[in-house]
């Protein structure tokens, strides 16, 4: 499914599309020992962009850890990410959520179910004109948009 502001939308010539970043990634940034693959996908792209719906799901993670240790440290984490990712955390505005909206009712058209959450990620990428960076390619295969794995390097 193309929204009808992504069909529209094109990138000029030598213009790259930006990465955005599911939650996944970050997560697992708060492994003892992040795969190697992510870490160096990070690190070889600084100009990467973020939802806003990555710090819902981070702050959900915080309130649901099982321990005041853990809590401080995901808790630090988010707050690092919020300086480092600051003038690129794409927020839920209108044309997002109208997007979300026409995605989740094509799945269900289709069969499929697409979690609230991942259909305003995937909606933010549709409209930003980004490519979604994810493990969780199964879940927005059909949507249209181009994903990338960085732990396999797969996507469409």
């Amino acid at each position: 499914m193309r929204s009808k502001s992504n069909e529209t939308k094109r990138l000029a010539p030598g213009i790259t599309v930006p990465f955005l970043i599911d939650t996944n990634i970050v997560s697992e940034l708060t492994r003892p020992r992040p795969h190697q693959a992510v870490a160096a996908f990070l690190g070889a792209n600084p100009d990467l962009v973020i939802s806003v719906i990555v710090f819902h799901e981070l702050e959900f993670g915080i309130h649901c850890a099982p321990d005041i240790e853990r809590r401080t440290k995901l808790q630090a984490y988010s707050f690092a990410l919020r300086a480092q990712f600051d003038g690129r955390i794409f927020d839920v505005d209108l044309q997002v959520a109208e997007t979300a909206g026409r995605l989740r009712a094509f799945e269900r058209a289709s069969g499929r179910i697409l979690a609230e959450l991942d259909a305003l990620i995937a909606a933010t990428a549709m409209v930003h004109g980004c490519t979604l960076v994810t493990r969780n390619i199964k879940d927005f295969e059909k949507l249209g948009i181009p994903l990338l794995n960085p732990w396999d390097g797969s996507g469409s």
